[in-house]
């Protein structure tokens, strides 16, 4: 149904694999691993960009909206066919001002046998600060939608990137003044 096809939203949890780190000091500090478990969507709307999703399949729900990667660069340069969005992780840097908001989008060639060639996979950040024209200061409430895009800003992502221009959780299109 349409909540298969719009993918489902990955939640995180940490689990520290036994034996995983040495006991070399007890001064330092150990890193956090983070595992992702895919789960179902109980809500759809909880998938729109403005919900700062991480998720497995469908589209993607870019954090910026308007300056898409290229159609160029979402197309394998091995087979020259356009790459499919495979995940998407949310993985905000509260210590950085510049990277409040930070998504990571994972593409991968359609053609199997060429993922080992180069530009046959490929991962996108993009960091936004807290502050910025996307997104309120607050986080949304559940079933908010995000704000639609002026009919520039719609311009300028489909000239970008025609392919993924309106995908990703709504806001797309255009619109707006």
């Amino acid at each position: 149904g349409q909540a298969r096809r719009a993918g489902c939203q990955a939640t995180f949890s940490p689990r520290m694999p036994s034996g995983y780190y040495s006991d070399s000091s007890d001064d330092e500090e150990e890193p956090t691993v983070m595992l992702g478990f895919a789960a179902d969507v109980s809500e759809p709307s909880l998938l729109a960009r403005n919900h700062f999703p991480s998720k497995l399949g469908g589209a993607p729900a870019w954090l910026d909206p308007v300056n898409l990667p290229t159609e160029r660069q979402l197309r394998c340069s091995a087979s020259g066919e356009p790459l499919r969005f495979v995940a998407q992780v949310y993985a905000a840097a509260s210590d950085e001002p510049h990277a409040f908001h930070r998504s990571i989008l994972l593409f991968l060639s359609p053609h199997g046998p060429s993922l080992s060639r180069p530009g046959a996979v490929r991962a996108f950040r993009c960091q936004l600060p807290r502050d910025n024209s996307h997104y309120p200061h607050e986080p949304p409430e559940e079933g908010d939608a995000p704000r639609a895009l002026t009919l520039a800003e719609a311009r300028l992502a489909s000239a970008r990137c025609p392919l993924w221009a309106n995908s990703g959780g709504g806001g797309g299109g255009g619109g707006g003044a």
